[in-house]
């Protein structure tokens, strides 16, 4: 489920009329993931995520829409995720989780892909791999923000 960066048109609210900068194709399910991931380590601060992306889906509109206030609230909400998760030893320097935490994890974070077949040290990764998609929407938000876009669900 994709996100997109949206510059609207000056004094306009409409997406329309405005123009696509930036989009990040998984974007909403990196949103999904991060929350998980924050609820391993400090579940109020997954739980603030939740309440702004919550509030956001139910704001009238055809679409999901974060502006301003809340897009900068999840910038500074979703920063520090992977430092507090290697802080809490759920993985090493390397982000590799030990193989006996494997399953038990995979079942709080979605996205964690233990189904496929690799060897089973890489697997080690999986959670690892979230991570980076968290990293990759801070950055997507952060650079919408800096930009002064609306980010959209679609």
């Amino acid at each position: 489920m994709t996100l997109y960066a949206f510059r609207l048109a000056p004094d306009s609210t409409s997406l329309e009329e405005a123009e696509v900068i930036d989009r990040s194709r998984y974007g909403w399910e990196f949103l999904e993931q991060t929350i998980a991931l924050w609820r391993l380590v400090d579940p109020a601060r997954a739980d603030a995520i939740a309440a702004v992306k919550d509030r956001a889906s139910d704001a009238r509109g055809d679409y999901t829409r974060f502006t301003g206030d809340d897009l900068a609230a999840l910038v500074s909400l979703i920063d520090g995720v992977n430092d507090a998760i290697i802080a809490a030893g759920i993985v090493d320097d390397e982000w590799r989780v030990p193989p006996e935490r494997l399953e038990e994890l995979a079942r709080q974070v979605p996205g964690m892909e233990l189904t496929t077949e690799r060897p089973f040290d890489s697997k080690t990764y999986a959670l690892g791999e979230v991570m980076i998609n968290a990293v990759s929407l801070r950055n997507f938000l952060s650079d919408a923000l800096r930009a002064g876009c609306v980010v959209v669900h679609d």
